[in-house]
Order: structure tokens, then C-alpha cells, then sequence
């Protein structure tokens, strides 16, 4: 049972270690990247439930643009904090750790799900009408 613990973390710790090579340019865009997938999927998800209310008139239309925008901002401050780092202690180093890989994780999959949606609506004709 150890053993497999330690490789996860092990596993965990060369995916950081990548991260932690790669220049601060690369883990910015891959932040921002990660950010619009996942702006994008929380936008579907919030037009889906709200879209009745907003016909209704019950809701204004820019609050479904609201949400997105204000998920938008929080998911790349955590973005930034676990991709950038900030510069709060300069004799301390930024250093990739379990946050950077699992938002790199979370990225990942998000496009992934990003794909699957965009390959369902083009079979069942939700994107061509």
C-alpha cells in the first residue's frame, strides 16, 4: 500500500518538477489557456440552468456574463498562485508543488471535456443550426 503512495507522489513531484522548468512566459499562457477552458465550461453549464430564467425576464441578461466573468477572475488568481507564484517573499523562490500540477490536471481535463462537447454538438447538430 506504501509503495503505491509513494508512486503517486513521485509522479506528482516529476510533473512539478517539469512545471517548475518550464519559463515564467509558458506557466502565465498556460494559466491563461486553463482559465478560458474553464470560463468556457462554467458558461455553458450557467446558460444551460439560467437560460429559462433569463427568457422569463427574471433574470438580466448579462448575469449568466457576470458569473463567467467573476469565475473567470478567481480561476486565474488561483491560476496564478499556483502556475506564477507571487512575489510576496523575493528570497524565497517561487517552486511548482501539488497546486500547479493538479491545476495543470484540472486544464487538462477541462479540454478534454471541451472536445467531447464540441464533437457531441457537431454529431447531433447543435453547433450547425
Amino acid at each position: 500500500m506504501a509503495r503505491k503512495g509513494t508512486a503517486t507522489t513521485d509522479r506528482l513531484e516529476r510533473w512539478a518538477v517539469w512545471l517548475d522548468r518550464q519559463s515564467r512566459g509558458r506557466r502565465v499562457v498556460l494559466s491563461l489557456a486553463i482559465t478560458v477552458e474553464l470560463v468556457i465550461l462554467v458558461s455553458v453549464v450557467v446558460d444551460r440552468l439560467l437560460v429559462d430564467r433569463v427568457i422569463a425576464g427574471d433574470l438580466s441578461r448579462s448575469a449568466p456574463a457576470w458569473i463567467a466573468a467573476g469565475t473567470g477572475v478567481i480561476v486565474y488568481i488561483i491560476g496564478w498562485w499556483a502556475l506564477v507564484g507571487f512575489d510576496w517573499n523575493p528570497g524565497q523562490p517561487w517552486r511548482a508543488g501539488k497546486g500547479a500540477v493538479l491545476f495543470t490536471v484540472i486544464g487538462a481535463a477541462a479540454l478534454i471535456v471541451l472536445m467531447v462537447l464540441a464533437l457531441y454538438g457537431l454529431l447531433f447538430g447543435y453547433l450547425l443550426v
